[in-house]
């Protein structure tokens, strides 16, 4: 039986993501595959909610939509490290701030990663800082890794710097150890 956008907003709307999925499976309307989006999404299940917003995305006329479907499709495509793909979606929709912030945030925090990991150091922390521009803060896991790019750059004292910064908000066993990768 054909279930109606009502009932799957619905179940969206109260959180319960496994009726919005046993609701909409099936359907073939472009706003009920767009809602089945984003509950795979809130279920942790990327790979799905990727096939649903690009199915969704076309059929969809609502420009509000088509902007969100995109953006979910991001997110999902992030979620799965497709950093470049979502990259390049990013890079041709008008995205809202606060949309354009996040999807920005996790592609340079993924690409600078990528790159700390690829011993790219000097690119890694490139990202990190464009990341912290971007958001306003450094983050503790992406602050240890320029600490460790620097380092293996030679740059000790800047290393120091961040170790010792990190270490003197919180001292934990990754700030010890951070500062004794100095010595």
């Amino acid at each position: 039986p054909s279930v109606g956008l009502n009932a799957v907003q619905a179940a969206a709307q109260a959180g319960n993501w496994a009726r919005c999925i046993a609701l909409s499976t099936g359907s073939t309307r472009s706003d009920i595959v767009y809602q089945r989006g984003w509950c795979a999404y809130n279920l942790d299940r990327p790979l799905e909610a990727m096939t649903a917003f690009k199915t969704a995305l076309r059929g969809l006329s609502n420009a509000t939509q088509r902007r969100d479907a995109s953006y979910g499709l991001m997110l999902s495509m992030l979620s799965l490290n497709m950093t470049e793909q979502a990259a390049r979606i990013a890079a041709v929709t008008n995205l809202t701030r606060s949309q354009r912030i996040e999807i920005e945030s996790q592609i340079l925090d993924q690409r600078g990663v990528t790159a700390y990991q690829s011993g790219q150091f000097s690119r890694a922390i490139g990202f990190f800082q464009a990341h912290a521009k971007l958001t306003g803060t450094s983050r503790r896991d992406l602050a240890l890794l320029e600490g460790y790019a620097r380092l293996n750059l030679g740059d000790r004292a800047g290393a120091r710097a961040i170790f010792e910064r990190l270490h003197q908000q919180l001292a934990t066993q990754e700030t010890r150890q951070a500062i004794r990768a100095l010595k």
